[in-house]
């Protein structure tokens, strides 16, 4: 039978032709995958193209399919699709060979490369890959005739405009060559190696097996695979993964395994495709099962959709809970039925607490964060324990009679919880855990694949070792502390979870533009980030291979000026961009509702603020806190309001203890990186009055 591949850029191509007309382009694929050879399809070689595999195949009147067929074999490549005069441009520009080095099928441009580097200046200057013979360059994927674009580069900037057209392969290798970096840390680092043996570069079908072939082909196996893939083009991550990805996705592991990565890097879609192999491959009996948890309600929604657009029969085996969620529905199973304690009903209990310990040198604020940050995270239920707890990093000493104080409180706010009948949730987490140890609860699942692990609390580490017996596969966690907005620094092995020697990091961002990714990392710039279990975490080789305009920052001296400048930049987005393709994003949902919702209907410019079930194909421009678009993305972020007082927000209870405020301003600061970083193409971002004094360090330092 006939093998029938799909590249990337077809997907692209279809997803760019009207709706209207993308039924006849649908039923022509479905058609060609079928019979690649049936009567109808009529190749024709084009003029311009001298390579003898490529040809066109009408569609209709108007539209041709690019395709790849070499003279002999059985191997069939959909690789464009266009208006008639556009299709033959675009494959006369290209070049479509399987690299005789690493055997990697590439489509590549060397016109569209000659243009990138036409505007280097031509100095004597050393080019910035000198230091690399031309055996080196071609060792990592390079083309050969892509090789003089590449000695002409002479600077970064002008590295950065070259490498969209390269392969992908070869301009992760070169982004880290230009900086220096030697030659076998890459080889490292990259997982492009040359070839075994000699390369017969008219094989497509063993080039369709290279693993760099696969981050842009996918071979349509069945009509199910390509009505998924139709269904949703531009959802690539379903189809395509990194080679390094794919070996996370796939590797067995003897115990749990940790993978870090910056925002963009597909942390999260490792988790989802990872959760899947399990199921598939790993854990195939139909009493196992696999637990997908993260920290936010949100975020589980969201993951849960993606998953079930990307697996078949065995979603049924593979639960999508936030951990919380989950604790509060087993103890329901069990017969106890939490009740959680609002913010408010928090507070009382505080003020209660006060007034009946009666011991006011110790004000409410200073008070919930000793609870939070030594009792809670310590796991503290005693006071000789409490008394002999170090009280590291806390910014203001206690004599054990103070400790002794302190607890009385403690003790009165238990209390106050208790009379009425509500928990904390990290009560609830840890009764939660403390039953399964005590009943040997047995639990139907196999694995538990953690998203966002910066940001869960010794105690849900804690409980989520419990869910799982400890083995080969049983924990699988993706993360970044750069990104840790909830909790503070934790070390896994200190909650029983042990990743030593197995962790690895992503560091090429798909997302975001070098230039926004550059911008961001400058907010964080000096922040100590952690791997989550005790170590430092660096960021080198973290880089994006898309390359865009610089983030905007525009300050105005009153809300109105902000307001209108906003407007108007909204409506001219609107000329060229759909309304759910722009975000507009505030600290807190106060913001959002009281001025900039208003602010755009008042402009008649549609839009949905971005709740927990909301409608994908609602019209309308996205309003969302910092926090809620988190694990989101969109081509234009637009983060308005971004004031002093407001970025980062003031919270009375950290005000006494320096510590605690620093540790504050830090999780602002990565709030802020977070929310820049849910950004693709465009970054703008907004403040009136003064401004966040992180901008302004930006402003003084950029």
């Amino acid at each position: 039978m006939p093998t029938v591949a799909i590249a990337s850029e077809f997907l692209d191509a279809f997803a760019r032709i009207p709706r209207a007309q993308q039924r006849k382009v649908r039923e022509f694929t479905e058609k060609f995958r079928t019979n690649p050879k049936g009567p109808g399809i009529n190749y024709e070689k084009i003029n311009a193209v001298k390579d003898d595999k490529v040809r066109t195949v009408w569609i209709d009147q108007k539209y041709r399919a690019v395709i790849l067929h070499p003279p002999e074999g059985d191997v069939y490549v959909l690789v464009w699709v266009d208006n008639h005069d556009e299709a033959m441009d675009w494959a006369g520009k290209r070049r479509f060979e399987v690299n005789p080095v690493t055997g990697s099928l590439q489509v590549f441009s060397v016109t569209e490369a000659e243009e990138a580097v036409a505007k280097e200046k031509k100095t004597k200057e050393p080019g910035l890959l000198d230091s690399y013979d031309d055996d080196v360059l071609l060792s990592f994927g390079v083309p050969q005739g892509l090789l003089p674009s590449v000695r002409a580069v002479k600077t970064q900037d002008a590295l950065l405009t070259l490498v969209r057209h390269l392969p992908a392969e070869a301009a992760e290798a070169l982004t880290w060559l230009g900086e220096g970096n030697p030659v076998e840390e890459v080889r490292a680092a990259v997982t492009v190696t040359p070839a075994k043996g000699m390369v017969n570069t008219e094989d497509l079908g063993t080039a369709l097996e290279n693993a760099d072939t696969k981050r842009r082909f996918v071979t349509v196996k069945s009509q199910d695979d390509l009505t998924s893939i139709l269904n949703a083009p531009l959802a690539k991550w379903r189809i395509f993964l990194h080679p390094s990805q794919e070996k996370l996705v796939s590797k067995k592991f003897s115990g749990p395994a940790s993978v870090l990565g910056g925002p963009g890097t597909g942390k999260t879609v490792v988790a989802m495709h990872r959760a899947r192999h399990l199921a598939r491959e790993v854990f195939k009996e139909k009493t196992d099962r696999i637990l997908f948890t993260t920290y936010t309600a949100n975020l589980a929604e969201s993951v849960e959709q993606n998953l079930r657009s990307l697996c078949g029969d065995e979603m049924e085996r593979i639960e999508v809970i936030h951990l919380h969620a989950w604790a509060v529905r087993f103890m329901k199973t069990q017969r106890v039925d939490f009740q959680v304690a609002s913010d408010e009903e928090i507070d009382q209990c505080w003020e209660e607490a006060l007034a009946v310990a009666g011991y006011p040198d110790f004000d409410v604020g200073f008070l919930k964060q000793e609870w939070a940050l030594v009792v809670q995270t310590n796991g503290i239920t005693t006071l000789p324990d409490y008394l002999q707890v170090p009280r590291t990093g806390r910014g203001r000493t206690l004599t054990k009679p103070q400790r002794g104080k302190v607890w009385k409180v403690f003790e009165e706010y238990r209390s106050a919880l208790k009379d009425k009948g509500k928990h904390e949730w990290l009560q609830i987490i840890e009764e939660t855990r403390r039953y399964l140890e005590k009943r040997k609860e047995i639990l139907p699942y196999r694995a538990v694949v953690v998203d966002e692990s910066q940001d869960f609390h010794p105690e849900e580490w804690k409980l989520i070792r419990a869910l799982v017996p400890g083995g080969a596969n049983d924990l699988f966690l993706v993360g970044d502390a750069h990104q840790r907005i909830y909790g503070r620094r934790v070390t896994l092995k200190d909650c029983g979870v042990l990743v030593q020697g197995r962790s690895s990091k992503l560091k090429i961002n798909y997302r975001t533009t070098e230039q926004i990714r550059n911008w961001a990392m400058a907010l964080i710039q000096g922040i100590e980030v952690d791997d989550l279990d005790g170590e430092k975490d660096r960021a080198e080789g973290y880089r994006s291979l898309l390359s865009g305009a610089a983030p905007e920052v525009r300050k105005f001296d009153t809300a109105e000026e902000e307001g209108q400048f906003l407007i108007e930049t909204v409506k001219e987005l609107l000329k060229h961009k759909q309304p759910e393709e722009i975000c507009l994003v505030a600290r807190t949902g106060k913001l959002l509702t009281d001025h900039y919702q208003p602010l755009l209907k008042a402009a008649k410019v549609p839009c949905v603020v971005l709740e927990k079930k909301n409608d994908p194909g609602e019209l309308g421009v996205r309003l969302g806190t910092m926090h809620r678009v988190k694990g989101l993305e969109f081509p234009v972020m637009l983060l308005a309001g971004v004031n002093k007082g407001v970025v980062p927000m003031r919270v009375s209870s950290v005000e006494g203890d320096p510590t605690a405020r620093a540790e504050h301003e830090e999780r602002e600061r990565s709030l802020l990186f977070v929310a820049a970083t849910r950004a693709r193409d465009h970054l703008i971002v907004t403040a009136h009055g003064n401004s966040s004094p992180f901008l302004e360090r930006l402003a003084t330092t950029g």
